[in-house]
């Protein structure tokens, strides 16, 4: 068996070596102990490199379909209210339907009450163009111009309502692989012509004429239309409020997965900080000793053997 040579370069190059290791232990934990993090590179733990960066993805992930909610739910929230004023104008609309449809009332009367049912038509149009930042909420996916446009008379009255706008709805993504319609047309909303539906502008319109018309048969059949107007902003009212409800459950999941995506990454990268600095205090020992050492190896010279 061969005996190895021990010169004085292997001992000066192996505390050498010894030195740079303890400097490169305790710049790690330096750097541990002001970043707060463990793994500050793929390199320093690529197993839980790769779980942080997968979770904090799926943060952001779940950032943006809570940013799309945040962004939509003014414009829900307006629907919402507007329709509901819309039902009380077209509730208002009925009362005196019924009212102007006793026979008793004088025509003076009839004409008080159309005067009143065309203003409720006037505050009709205004709901129905309504705008939220800059948006008119009622027009499909046209949403820059008013989707209704009024035909007046020569004393200024309304007397018919085209609806401008188109019946597509805005889809919005608030979950991966899954889209919510988050508007309503204006179509049917206020112009349904279907089974047990009805154009409200031209509900309204037809009850003023019929009023000052003394039309008791068309006042009748105008408290009929108002009625299954209020079925069809009833329904419309329920399919933002489903909408808004899945927009909260849906809020409240993302939020509670990004708590636990947020655990994932603390129990990956973070560094526990008492182990750091008692890690830190006793590596720094080591090193100081290592250079108590490194002084007796390295001390000897020509110098010294010559005195």
């Amino acid at each position: 068996m061969g005996v190895i040579r021990v010169t004085s370069r292997m001992l000066v190059d192996r505390t050498l070596n010894d030195l740079a290791y303890q400097t490169r232990r305790i710049l790690t934990l330096q750097e541990q102990l002001s970043s707060g993090q463990r793994v500050n590179r793929p390199s320093d733990d690529p197993l839980n490199a790769r779980r942080a960066i997968s979770a904090q993805s799926m943060v952001a992930q779940n950032e943006q379909y809570i940013k799309n909610i945040t962004t939509i739910r003014p414009y829900l929230n307006e629907a919402e209210t507007t329709v509901a004023t819309t039902l009380d104008i077209v509730q208002r609309a009925r009362e005196l339907a019924i009212q102007g449809r006793n026979t008793t009332n004088a025509q003076l009367q009839r004409d008080q009450i159309a005067t009143e049912v065309n203003q409720l038509i006037e505050a009709l149009l205004k709901e129905a163009n309504h705008q939220t930042s800059g948006r008119y909420i009622f027009g499909g996916t046209v949403t820059t111009t008013a989707p209704f446009q009024e035909t007046r008379n020569a004393n200024g009255e309304i007397t018919s309502v085209t609806y401008n706008g188109n019946d597509n709805y805005i889809n919005t993504e608030i979950m991966e692989g899954t889209q919510v319609i988050t508007n309503l047309t204006g179509r049917e909303v206020f112009l349904a012509t279907g089974s047990q539906t009805t154009n409200i502008f031209q509900t309204l319109i037809s009850l003023r004429d019929n009023l000052r018309s003394a039309n008791f048969t068309g006042v009748e059949q105008r408290i009929q239309e108002a009625n299954y107007a209020i079925s069809q902003l009833s329904l419309a009212l329920a399919k933002v409020g489903a909408v808004n409800k899945r927009l909260d459950s849906t809020e409240e999941n993302l939020r509670n997965a990004n708590i636990e995506f947020q655990r994932v990454i603390s129990d990956s990268i973070d560094a526990d900080m008492a182990e750091v600095i008692v890690n830190l205090n006793t590596q720094t020992n080591a090193y100081q000793a290592a250079l108590n050492a490194a002084s007796r190896v390295i001390q000897p010279s020509l110098l010294d053997y010559l005195r």
